[in-house]
């Protein structure tokens, strides 16, 4: 029978620590790796719903800008040609506080 000394068992306890090691490294690379893929995929998708939230609020700019400009002409043939610009501020105004007003209600 073989005789098994102390430095034959550290040099196998070394062995099985350095295998162990290699593999925990492994799979932390294997991780970090699929996290960095996981955060590419939600920073570009992220960013297409930036663009089309950005996107969606300069058209609804723009149909406001166009819904004022007709509401100014409509009321410039209905009431004088100074008043108009008040009128329709102050119903935009008026808009702006309604939505305020459901937005502090939304909150709670």
């Amino acid at each position: 029978m073989a005789k098994v000394t102390v430095s034959d068992f550290i040099i196998a306890l070394l062995d099985l620590l350095e295998a162990e090691s290699r593999a925990l490294q492994e799979s932390a690379e294997l991780f970090m790796e699929r996290q960095r893929e996981s955060f590419k995929e939600t920073l570009f998708k992220g960013g297409w719903m930036v663009g089309f939230i950005a996107a969606a609020i300069v058209s609804l700019l723009g149909a406001v800008g166009f819904l004022s400009w007709g509401l100014y002409r409509l009321f410039a043939i209905y009431i004088s040609q100074s008043a108009a610009p008040f009128a329709v501020g102050m119903l935009l105004l008026l808009f702006a506080f309604l939505f305020a007003v459901l937005a502090s209600k939304q909150r709670g």
